[in-house]
């Protein structure tokens, strides 16, 4: 495709579209925030999600579009690192570029600065946190929630699998109240080989049921090693998850068109070696492969597909809800094996394995009386579930936005970086005592020591006696991706496009 090549200030335009992204979403921070509706064939729904929102928009102008995609990039980052903190993440990305193009200073001595300035922010965020019990995460889980209901379901789910567990939610369709269970699943850290395998257009998700799982070890390289679709087709099978260790691009374009065009619902993973091998035995699928002696031309639909009640597959994440009997056997085998073996290494990944094969998986089935409240839910419990494990697992510090104010108060002003940010850190609280309507010089003015603003209740408290708590975790991700985004962003001096022709 023929590109444009943009040397007069490309960075102008990109920081428009960047704002277009970033303006939506900061309305929506703190309990004083409000919705954005999202346009959608499908579903269309209210949210104060603050990824959602942001993968939403794409823009016209391609240079606009790209500084939308670098916002949408840092969101998204975020979103992948702790589960919850994307608003955050892009009050402070904006704040933190307007700070660093209003130095003078060349913009390569202003980038280097504010990635030093940045990690003494991580240390300093460190020394605010303390950690929290089982019984204390109920207060983590309704700020994320914005639901009391919701807030202590997710903290029980929490507390029956652990921190560490694997939690899903799903919509629930035989009746009006959420719940939970605790189902047979399998989690891999791969999600699809392509973006156009997503089936949800508000979020890089893909979903489905009751869908046959076909793995195979051999590339899948041309159109002869397809010719399995004629014998689906056959079976009446129109879904299928494919999970291979390699696929030719030709074959994979082949695959995603297929998908588009409506002839069949296809979801395509990238896995090699054990893991391949612990999905097939998660899913009851046998591995086209050597060591089994299945190859591609005497595969049997009937015979070798496996089959998932649910699958939930992100960019980098892959969840497979079966009660296939081969799991439970292959755990076994992975435990004796490790019994057997002689390095410790080996054993420990082994048993590791086992586990990861034998943990069971909660899912949580979101009631409501219309899908529009059902998918606003879904939205919060994945944002509760991320904050209450993050928040057990790494510690809290202050919420609504005091944390990062405290910090910008305790980095000092010794370099640009420090500079920079001891103004754009303030920008959450910011944000979230203009959403309330308040005054935020008069706010700040009459903050007494060691004590936060609570725009929910406008009055000034101790946020940790309190419970307004955020997940060290997902603070220490907002600064690493809106800071380390801004610095690549600010040194900007080119862009090349794709070109598209003037319109009348």
């Amino acid at each position: 495709m023929v590109k444009h090549v943009e040397i007069e200030a490309p960075i102008e335009k990109m920081l428009v579209g960047m704002r277009k992204v970033i303006a939506p979403v900061a309305k929506t921070i703190g309990p004083c925030g409000t919705n954005v509706f999202l346009d959608d064939a499908v579903s269309p729904k209210f949210t104060n999600d603050g990824a959602s929102i942001a993968h939403q928009i794409t823009l016209d102008d391609k240079l606009e579009n790209a500084g939308a995609w670098v916002a949408r990039n840092a969101c998204g980052q975020t979103n992948d690192d702790a589960g919850d903190g994307t608003t955050t993440t892009l009050v402070v990305l904006g704040a933190t570029v307007d700070e660093c193009l209003l130095r003078p200073e060349n913009k390569t001595q202003v980038s280097q600065s504010l990635m030093e300035a940045k990690d003494k922010a991580i240390t300093l965020l460190k020394k605010q946190s303390k950690p929290i019990t089982q019984k204390e995460a109920i207060n983590v889980a309704r700020i994320s929630a914005e639901n009391e209901e919701l807030a202590q379901l997710v903290t029980e789910v929490v507390g029956k699998v652990g921190p560490t567990a694997v939690i899903t939610t799903e919509d629930r369709r035989d009746g009006f109240e959420t719940d939970y269970k605790i189902v047979q699943g399998y989690e891999a850290n791969v999600g699809f080989m392509s973006p156009y395998f997503r089936n949800d257009l508000t979020k890089p998700i893909a979903t489905h049921t009751d869908i046959p799982v076909f793995c195979t070890a051999k590339k899948l390289g041309n159109i002869s090693d397809i010719q399995m679709f004629e014998q689906l087709a056959k079976e009446n099978i129109n879904s299928i998850v494919i999970v291979a260790e390699e696929i030719d691009p030709t074959i994979l374009g082949i695959l995603v068109s297929t998908k588009m065009s409506g002839k069949m619902n296809i979801l395509a993973i990238k896995a090699t070696g054990p893991l391949l091998e612990d999905i097939a035995n998660a899913t009851g699928a046998t591995l086209v492969s050597d060591s089994t002696g299945v190859t591609l031309n005497n595969f049997d639909a009937k015979k070798h597909l496996g089959k998932a009640q649910r699958i939930v597959c992100e960019e980098k994440r892959t969840v497979f809800i079966s009660n296939a009997k081969t799991a439970k056997t292959h755990a076994e085998r992975l435990t004796a094996w490790a019994a057997q073996n002689p390095s410790p290494l080996e054993k420990k990944k082994l048993l590791e394995r086992a586990a990861k094969l034998s943990g069971g998986i909660a899912v949580i089935r979101i009631g409501a009386h219309t899908d529009a409240e059902r998918s606003y839910l879904r939205d919060k419990a994945d944002d509760t579930i991320h904050a209450v494990q993050s928040a057990l697992q790494e510690g809290v510090v202050s919420g609504g936005g005091m944390a990062l104010y405290n910090l910008s108060n305790a980095i000092g002003t010794k370099t640009i970086g420090e500079e920079i940010l001891t103004k754009a850190l303030k920008s959450p609280l910011r944000q979230i005592v203009q959403n309330a309507g308040k005054d935020y010089a008069e706010i700040i003015k009459n903050l007494p020591e060691g004590m936060g603003y609570n725009a929910k209740k406008d009055k000034y408290e101790d946020f940790l006696r309190a419970g307004v708590l955020d997940p060290f975790k997902v603070e220490k991700a907002v600064l690493e991706n809106a800071i380390a985004t801004a610095a690549k962003f600010i040194t900007t001096h080119a862009s090349v496009v794709d070109f598209s022709e003037p319109k009348d």
